[in-house]
């Protein structure tokens, strides 16, 4: 008996006879049995029935099929050729028509119809077999279930002998409840064996994955023990009455037989006229709309081997043309002596396989596409890397003549040896009909005589989508999620050019809960013993208030303990622990950010609390944070930003410089500082974003409930942009002098902006282009090409409904220790600023360009999350959108989207405003550059 493992063997309509997971059955010897004759199944007395010649189909100069439809609805082909002779029917039902209490039901049925049929009588199937000379096996799948006696015609009766047993099996089993209960004890000693295979735990999972399959077996056609155990013999006849009927079957005959004969004889002896009582179930498959990844650590295998596979969604069962295509993008890949996997299976020692595969018994339904390998643990992220590089390039590169033509000839060839074979040319007719496609068989060659290397580019574009592909990694036992995640970080950059081939944040692991006090509560489940904590209560809308009270806050959360314990005290617990935390106030709030040991975290929390709600407001500890915060002003140096950011964030907290700091010092008396504390709990909103192994520990959500409690209730948290743009209405220059070398420029524009996500990527990539990296034109024309400057860059920020644009450049004026002075290269910088922003709002930008850009974003968003710190914080500012947790997913998404059109409009939008300067350089280089400065002004 015969399984057809989930680990979806390569099996090609041209190769041989193949071998399954499970062991064939053994020749048993007769026991004693209980017959239950109530419940055996109503069959119909034995008389032949009608049937119809409908077709005959040509398959080569010597070879036809002759195509017979009985009057039950069974279908029949048969094929008169020289050699043995196989009666082969194949039932159109497998595990995909089973309910998942039942899956199995259709591999154990297909074992017990060797156990005994009416027609049989008290005979054993296995010795009459045996005494034709014949073979036997079976075989179950996803989508059907088959059965075979394959014999060389010896005896004048064999033919007859050989259709009556094939047809007393297939229409009149006993289902002898002894037998059923033997029977148990071989199938789940053989379920046993294939979940221990990594193969068939791969591919399981790779078919829930891709096709959102929801079911609790480790294997997909075999089932589980647990269910095979349960089974009545209720279930198996009802089962068996529901998808055993005739027009659920096609017989294939193939070997040296007289077709009228024959078909006289099946019709004798499959004369069932049953229907299904019922409804038949049909696997409800709902295709993958991103791509999936699963690493599954075996529990069984020793060996340092590691099955990878990708399953693809593929053509319906029934496209013909297609699935002919399909074929053919396998040759090209896996299948020629030079196919596109070869330097990789070179390479790495292994044999990479890329094949269809038939789920559902639907032909409407779709199909399955997956590639399969084995490697060394140690080599598998690369061979992962390479195998989607391989891949990719499929549907971009097509098969050149030479390649075209070496996959013509090798599927002609092997269509050709099809033929030599009756079990081959067997299982091609009988796989075709299940899915209602002559023509498979009838246009095969036409097709391929016809198709183009472009049928074969489309197929792979089609079809190998690594966007909705499902990859699942089975690593050898001992394997450890830490060694998973290291192998996969040194290769975290496959990227592909108009794909998003990465998910930066997973959020199917986050969690969000409101508390009953109204702190907004993020969970984000990670495989780590290090918990990353972020806390914020804040203000929405800033009310002013003294410069420097915020700054003084700050200092007294870090330097002045709690009324309970000293700042050494607090010091020495964190020491003691393994916190890092920071707690520090802003003109809007207080914001905690630590991280820990999972097995600290009750006490952690408790020291947060304690430094949170407990503050030492002592007029000693007041007096010193002044001090510090005095001497910190004092040591600014003079900086074009100060100027700056007081123009371009005028009527925010951003907007006070350090000479309006230090002022307000003097002014700040400590009931001031205890006022804005108790402020930020009564105009506040909270939130909580924590990143930690939740699975492991769900007990930690308790225990930060519990210590929520224990604060103030807050506002709920309002993610609505509060109204500050106002546009600039001239162009101004702001100077201060220092006395370095260089000259420190900025140009900024200031922009409205509503945080439509489009927008947004829009303008960082328009960034990454201007300014934003070492490959931007800033940087190779102001730098590379003229020589101004060693730092050149742009940037981007936000505030609320406000955007900042700037350019940035630190260019040298004068050499002091030389004496060479080159006073104009602030006109050369200011100018260049402003020839690149003409061009790039004049000029689309490039498709190359445009793709570099979108290329270097999505890395820099990569590159950011390598840790589980960088990626709790990207969780906490997505919070803050109006697109919530998946923000990163959908910014990552959004890049692909964006199209020179969009750049272009971008700048035209930014650029439209009129620009500020600000600028720091030595007297001598101001006043050289007075007259030019004061032209900027519009």
């Amino acid at each position: 008996m015969k399984i057809i493992p989930s680990s979806i063997q390569n099996i090609k309509l041209y190769n041989n006879k193949p071998s399954f997971c499970s062991n064939s059955i053994s020749e048993e010897e007769k026991p004693q049995v209980t017959e239950l004759s109530a419940q055996i199944p109503d069959y119909n007395v034995r008389v032949p029935i009608a049937y119809n010649h409908v077709d005959d189909i040509k398959l080569s100069d010597e070879l036809s099929a002759k195509c017979y439809k009985l009057a039950n609805g069974q279908r029949v082909v048969i094929v008169p050729k020289e050699g043995s002779t196989v009666v082969k029917t194949y039932v159109n039902t497998g595990s995909f028509n089973e309910p998942d209490n039942l899956r199995g039901i259709s591999h154990y049925i297909e074992h017990n119809l060797f156990n005994g049929s009416e027609a049989l009588g008290d005979k054993v199937f296995f010795d009459e077999v045996n005494k034709i000379g014949g073979s036997t096996n079976a075989a179950t799948s996803f989508s059907d279930t088959n059965y075979y006696i394959s014999s060389h015609l010896l005896e004048d009766t064999d033919l007859e002998e050989k259709i009556k047993l094939h047809a007393g099996m297939l229409t009149t089993p006993k289902f002898l409840v002894d037998k059923l209960e033997k029977e148990k004890k071989i199938v789940n000693s053989e379920i046993n064996m294939c979940v221990s295979e990594n193969g068939n735990l791969g591919a399981a999972q790779t078919i829930k994955n891709l096709f959102n399959i929801n079911s609790s077996s480790l294997d997909l056609i075999a089932g589980s023990t647990d269910n095979i155990t349960a089974l009545t013999r209720d279930d198996v006849v009802n089962y068996f009455n529901n998808n055993y009927y005739p027009a659920n079957m096609t017989t294939v005959i193939t070997g040296e037989v007289d077709p009228e004969k024959t078909i006289e004889l099946v019709a004798k002896y499959f004369n069932s006229t049953k229907n299904p009582q019922e409804q038949r179930l049909f696997e409800k498959m709902t295709p993958t709309e991103k791509p999936v990844r699963q690493d599954i650590i075996s529990p069984k295998t020793n060996s340092e081997s590691t099955t990878v596979l990708i399953g693809f969604v593929g053509p319906e069962n029934n496209n013909t043309k297609d699935k002919i295509y399909t074929d053919a993008m396998s040759y090209l890949a896996s299948e020629l002596y030079n196919s596109r996997f070869a330097n990789i299976e070179r390479n790495y020692g292994v044999r990479v396989s890329l094949f269809p595969e038939r789920l559902s018994s639907n032909p409407n339904e779709k199909s399955l596409i997956v590639l399969e390998t084995n490697v060394p643990e140690s080599k598998s992220e690369l061979l992962i890397k390479d195998i989607y590089t391989t891949i990719d390039k499929l549907s971009k590169n097509p098969p050149t003549e030479e390649e075209l033509t070496a996959i013509k000839n090798r599927m002609k060839k092997d269509n050709d040896w099809i033929f030599e074979d009756s079990y081959a040319l067997n299982n091609f007719i009988g796989k075709a009909f299940l899915n209602d496609s002559a023509d498979a068989i009838k246009d095969y060659s036409k097709i391929i005589d016809n198709m183009t290397a472009s049928d074969i580019q489309n197929t792979a574009k089609k079809y190998l989508n690594l966007n909705k592909a499902a990859l699942t990694v089975v690593h050898p036992n001992g394997t450890t999620k830490e060694e998973i995640d290291k192998k996969y970080k040194l290769i975290s950059d496959i990227s592909f050019t108009g794909a998003n081939k990465k998910t930066p944040v997973n959020i199917d692991n986050i969690k969000t809960y409101r508390t009953s006090n109204n702190y907004e509560v993020v969970f984000n489940n990670a495989p780590t013993n290090t918990i990353q904590y972020r806390m914020t209560i804040e203000e929405h809308d800033w009310t002013p208030k003294k410069a420097a009270i915020s700054d003084i806050l700050s200092d007294m959360f870090e330097n002045a303990g709690t009324s309970k314990h000293s700042v050494q005290e607090l010091a020495r617990q964190a020491d003691t622990l393994g916190i890092s935390s920071s707690l520090r106030a802003s003109d809007y709030g207080l914001h905690l950010k630590a991280d820990f040991p999972d097995e600290n975290f009750d006490k952690a929390l408790s020291i947060f609390k304690e430094r949170i709600l407990s503050p030492n407001f002592d007029e000693k500890e007041f007096q010193e944070s002044v001090q510090r915060l005095k001497d910190r002003y004092l040591s600014v140096e003079t900086n074009p930003y100060e100027k700056f950011d007081a123009k371009m964030y005028e009527g925010t907290p951003l907007a006070f410089t350090t000479k309006e700091l230090l002022d307000s010092l003097y002014k700040i008396n400590l009931d001031d500082v205890k006022n804005y504390y108790k402020e930020i709990f009564e105009k506040g909103q909270g939130k909580i974003v924590v990143t930690g192994a939740f699975d492991k520990r769900p007990e930690l959500k308790e225990q930060i409930f519990e210590s929520l409690n224990n604060y103030p209730t807050v506002s709920r948290w309002n993610n609505n942009l509060e109204s500050r743009f106002q546009p600039i209405e001239k162009t101004e220059v702001f100077t201060d002098t220092h006395l370095k070398n260089q000259a420190d420029i900025i140009e900024g524009f200031r922009y409205k902006q509503n945080g439509n996500l489009k927008d947004n990527v829009s303008i960082a990539l328009l960034n990454m282009i201007l300014g934003g990296s070492s490959s931007s034109r800033l940087f190779g024309d102001l730098r590379e090409t003229r020589h101004l400057a060693y730092f050149v860059s742009s940037s981007n920020n936000t505030l609320d409904d406000m955007g900042i644009f700037k350019l940035q450049i630190g260019t040298t004026t004068e050499n002091q220790e030389t004496g060479e002075k080159t006073f104009d290269n602030v006109k050369k910088s200011i100018e260049g600023f402003n020839e690149n922003i003409e061009k790039i709002k004049t000029e689309k930008v490039s498709e190359e360009e445009l793709a570099a850009a979108k290329k270097r974003l999505k890395a820099s968003i990569l590159e950011s999350l390598e840790t589980n710190s960088s990626k709790n914080s990207l969780i906490y500012s997505a919070t803050e959108t109006p697109y919530g947790i998946d923000y990163a997913n959908k910014y990552y998404k959004m890049i692909d989207e964006i199209s020179a059109e969009d750049i272009y409009n971008t700048a035209n939008y930014i650029f439209k405003s009129k620009p500020i300067y600000s600028l720091t350089a030595t007297k001598d280089t101001l006043d050289a550059n007075k007259e030019y400065l004061e032209s900027l002004v519009k």
